[in-house]
């Protein structure tokens, strides 16, 4: 491979390290060491593509600042080398141990920020075809056809690029781009579910089962809150929130609903009101909240 000095004293090879490689940043270093000491420091767990000393240029010489930047081939070399050193090995003349963790360009880099879910593929294309398609944007790390029980496709796959920005400019010019063979609607290109994005739609799914048991062993002729349009449902969360239940006189002319039945639908518009605002909080659990809430309906 050869190596060469770059201007900035980083150790650099000819090749490219691995599309999954960490960079590290490792602090707690003696600021006597120079790149060829730590090169010969991290070497044991894999091979080095890139070492970057930090430098302060205000010193001349520019001096270290006992910390630096480190990039092997493979990202098993670095999570070996972090397990190995971070916090454990202690340098000469230094009083706490290297500390070495992803740098923070990295932690961005997590595959579902990077992940493309794409729709409405024809079933004649194959992995290959995907690639071929979306290898325009940049480099793919993976590429796959969902596919049944049977093995057929079934219109839809996941492409990963290397970065996000590679993912935004995929999804800028692809999405509902063409309308593919054997389609009913343009192809459609997004980022693809999150485990928290699939989380609350479970929770939005059984909310909404919730709702429909209770609608349909509590209410008549009213079909529930799904049914009213929105200035109905805002009068009732108007009311809710002001305890005027003289507000309600629109919707019970319209329903037929005695007191009692009011008294009802103004705790659901709250428990409505309740899993709106929890579901915009990541901590809060809509169901719990609203379950709450429901618990305070009066039974006829």
């Amino acid at each position: 491979n050869g190596t060469a000095n770059k201007m900035n004293g980083a150790l650099d090879h000819s090749d490219q390290p691995d599309p999954d490689a960490i960079k590290m940043f490792v602090g707690q270093i003696p600021r006597s060491w120079s790149e060829k000491e730590l090169k010969e420091l991290f070497e044991p767990y894999g091979a080095v593509y890139q070492i970057n000393v930090l430098r302060d240029r205000s010193q001349n010489p520019p001096q270290s600042k006992g910390c630096c930047f480190v990039t092997f081939y493979t990202r098993k070399a670095a999570l070996e080398a972090q397990n190995a050193l971070h916090n454990i090995k202690t340098l000469p003349g230094m009083h706490h141990p290297i500390q070495m963790k992803p740098a923070d360009s990295e932690k961005s880099n997590a595959v579902e920020d990077r992940k493309l879910f794409i729709g409405m593929v024809s079933k004649k294309c194959n992995e290959n075809d995907i690639r071929v398609m979306f290898s325009p944007f940049g480099q793919i790390e993976e590429c796959r056809i969902l596919r049944g029980p049977d093995g057929l496709s079934r219109g839809c796959a996941f492409v990963t690029f290397s970065t996000r920005a590679m993912a935004q400019n995929a999804i800028k010019a692809m999405h509902q781009s063409q309308t593919m063979e054997g389609c009913s609607s343009p192809i459609v290109v997004k980022f693809a579910d999150t485990q928290k994005d699939k989380e609350q739609r479970r929770l939005q799914q059984q909310l909404a089962q919730q709702m429909q048991q209770l609608n349909t062993a509590t209410w008549g002729n009213l079909t529930g809150l799904g049914g009213l349009t929105p200035q109905y449902l805002a009068l009732l969360q108007q009311a809710t929130s002001s305890s005027n239940l003289g507000a309600f006189s629109g919707i019970q002319q319209m329903a037929g609903m005695n007191a009692l039945q009011l008294q009802n639908l103004a705790t659901l518009a709250a428990a409505a009101a309740a899993a709106q605002t929890s579901a915009t909080t990541t901590n809060a659990n809509p169901l719990s909240t609203t379950t709450g809430a429901l618990g305070a309906l009066t039974s006829p």
